[in-house]
């Protein structure tokens, strides 16, 4: 049996955000599958800002070994010092 790991530290709640969720779904000609390999983080922008988000900051997922394997969910921080930030979660 492992022995157990004694692990020290902290968790302190640092403010409250409100977090919304939103399912993404994309439809990609073989063209726009190499735009998006080749600038993931510029494509996805400006998908989101053509269905009318705001993106001050997106976080993209490490994709390494798969780059087929992308994630259907982001969270999205509406208000506070992490405004319009989107983070992939996978669904």
């Amino acid at each position: 049996m492992p022995k157990e790991v004694d692990i020290r530290g902290t968790v302190s709640k640092v403010g409250e955000e409100t977090v919304e969720v939103y399912k993404m779904s994309l439809d990609l000609d073989e063209a726009t599958r190499e735009k998006l390999k080749a600038d993931p983080s510029g494509v996805l922008k400006r998908f989101l800002e053509s269905q009318g988000f705001t993106v001050n900051a997106l976080q993209m997922p490490d994709l390494q070994g798969n780059e087929d394997v992308w994630p259907s969910g982001w969270h999205h921080i509406p208000s506070g010092p992490e405004k319009s930030r989107w983070i992939p979660i996978y669904l």
